[in-house]
């Protein structure tokens, strides 16, 4: 079954209905979600935490060149106890089409291209994404997939594993930062039940965490 956190942020609608069922937010029933837009500190906030237990990561940031015209894509990636490329922690996708403007609001042409930077966040499962104010299409946005397959399965944190943390993990969803110590805001998730994945599209670039 394939459930969605919300259909349509500000001016981007993006999945058919008939694909998806809402994904609830920290304190609220089924019915009654978070809808995107909301606000909320840190201190109301549960970041979702990589676990001691948790393999390093194989890089903790990742460089590349988005160019108008052109799709491009990378990746961070957890290591392999060999020491090599493993599984994918974040994952950044941009469309031909996606790039609208740099942070002071210079429209690129059609030829232009800038330097991407994603790096994750020590500890969490949340990325910081550069240059920060960079603007995309609101019909062609970049897309954020973050997954969490090395969370613990405790995700409430009371020491055990139970119908409590499915419910738990129902309300995770992507909540974005402008600015270190501005409150985080819940924006457009997509999730599919089954797997640990969460994904939003993104018009402008901040700090990204999988939340609750």
């Amino acid at each position: 079954m394939i459930s969605l956190d919300v259909l349509m942020s500000n001016r981007t609608r993006w999945l058919p209905l008939a694909l998806v069922t809402a994904v609830t937010a920290c304190g609220q029933s089924p019915a009654e979600p978070d809808p995107p837009g909301t606000s909320k500190n840190l201190g109301d906030l549960v970041v979702l935490e990589l676990p001691g237990t948790a393999p390093a990561l194989f890089s903790d940031s990742v460089a590349f060149y988005a160019k108008r015209n052109r799709k491009s894509e990378a990746a961070i990636y957890f290591r392999t106890a060999s020491g090599q490329q493993g599984e994918k922690f974040a994952e950044l996708k941009i469309e031909d089409a996606t790039l609208l403007a740099r942070p002071d609001g210079t429209p690129f042409g059609l030829d232009d291209s800038v330097r991407i930077v994603m790096r994750a966040v020590p500890g969490k499962f949340m990325v910081e994404l550069s240059p920060s104010g960079l603007k995309f299409s609101s019909t062609d946005p970049a897309r954020l997939k973050l997954k969490y397959d090395e969370a613990d399965d405790d995700f409430d944190d009371d020491g055990d594993d139970d119908a409590d943390d499915d419910e738990t993990e129902r309300k995770l969803s992507i909540w974005r930062q402008e600015n270190l110590g501005d409150p985080f805001v819940k924006i457009g998730t997509v999730k599919v039940e089954g797997i640990r994945e969460l994904e939003a599209r993104l018009t402008s670039f901040s700090r990204y965490a999988i939340a609750y």
